[in-house]
């Protein structure tokens, strides 16, 4: 069991170490990632569409150097890092008759490079409220009420310039624009102030599905998600690159792991005997303690006898009728009738001077007590 238990630390630590310097980790940043399975993700999304026989390709990779298979939709949602390396790989997209939809709060310089000059959409942290469509469009065809619980709209005045690149709303709401479009080349932009509507929580809430639907073209269209802006390499790699508490969640377990083989090493031993020892025969016991009294000078083997001696001369002064303090001519006179041996009498009446003699009076005593008991 200890050498299993071993064997699974060692396999346990050299997989450690591999994942510590195997592959950078990569952790997911921000909301929107078609990775992330929680409620601000769009996991659900890319799900949806691969039912609806899209082509869904989650890009890993930057832009600026992806062969982006076209016509088809880009999802860019809630980016998290400066667009402005991937602008011309976005611009190019759309002159080639693609659609991008890009989320969230974007910057001044990236409507600009995609719309042009002219009057910019101010993007503004109201939420839309429910949003009904502008002007029909592919775009809107399925969707009567898109819901966003998150902050950000485009702000609408009824005495604003037209907007540049002649974008108009696609979703409005009582308190601003949720989703403007524009043609841009051959291609249409789709600028969603916020992704909301596309992420695992709301995406089955009144008709965010079918706009989602909408934004990714018919059946069979290629999807991108521009996942490259959402995912970050970690400073280190594997473990390595986890948060300071999991990798002292595993340090802990790892070591909890080893003090358990530990201990239970120290309960492991040799087989369990096969018969319970038992205590030495009690002839044995004697004539292991007269070998050492005899081995000893001749006063100590008296001098440890006595007790027994004493002991046995007492239970023949009751087996022979005599009292305690009986003179030892009364006993031998006394033990003839009761059949009473004069080996026995002799091993307790005579001072035992060698380990036959000790032998004899333990055997003396013991023959007593029998003959008490029995009797």
């Amino acid at each position: 069991m200890v050498v299993l238990a071993g064997a699974v630390v060692i396999e346990f630590s050299l997989s450690l170490v591999g994942a510590v310097y195997g592959t950078p980790s990569r952790s997911v940043l921000g909301p929107a990632s078609s990775f992330d399975t929680s409620g601000t993700g769009t996991a659900a999304l890319a799900q949806l569409l691969r039912g609806e026989r899209h082509l869904v390709r989650q890009l890993e990779n930057p832009l600026r150097g992806a062969e982006l298979s076209g016509p088809g939709t880009l999802f860019v949602l809630d980016p998290q890092k400066d667009l402005s390396a991937e602008l011309s790989a976005i611009r190019s997209y759309l002159d080639s008759g693609g659609r991008v939809v890009l989320a969230g709060r974007p910057a001044p310089a990236t409507l600009k490079a995609l719309l042009g000059p002219g009057a910019l959409p101010r993007w503004q942290e109201t939420g839309s409220g429910p949003s009904h469509p502008g002007a029909p469009d592919p775009e809107n065809y399925a969707a009567s009420t898109v819901l966003s619980n998150g902050d950000g709209s485009f702000e609408l005045s009824p005495t604003a310039p037209s907007w540049a690149g002649d974008a108009s709303i696609l979703l409005g709401g009582p308190h601003g624009a949720l989703a403007l479009i524009a043609r841009v080349g051959q291609g249409r932009l789709v600028l969603l102030a916020s992704s909301s509507p596309l992420d695992n929580a709301n995406l089955p809430r009144e008709d965010n599905a079918a706009f989602a639907l909408d934004l990714a073209g018919p059946p069979g269209t290629a999807v991108t998600f521009d996942e490259y802006d959402h995912l970050q390499s970690s400073s280190g790699s594997g473990i390595a690159g986890l948060p300071g508490h999991w990798q002292a969640a595993l340090a802990l377990g790892l070591l909890a792991v080893i003090v358990w083989i530990l201990s239970a090493a120290r309960r492991f031993g040799p087989p369990e005997p096969a018969e319970r020892a038992l205590a030495p025969a009690r002839v044995a016991h004697v004539d292991a303690v007269a070998a050492l009294l005899a081995s000893g000078p001749p006063g100590r083997l008296v001098a440890g006898a006595e007790p027994l001696r004493r002991a046995a001369r007492a239970r023949l002064c009751s087996a022979l009728g005599a009292g305690p303090d009986a003179p030892d001519s009364e006993l031998w006179t006394r033990a003839g009738p009761v059949s009473i041996t004069p080996d026995l009498v002799t091993a307790i009446l005579t001072e035992p001077r060698s380990q036959t003699d000790l032998l004899a009076l333990g055997k003396a005593y013991v023959a007593l007590a029998r003959r008490g008991r029995w009797s």
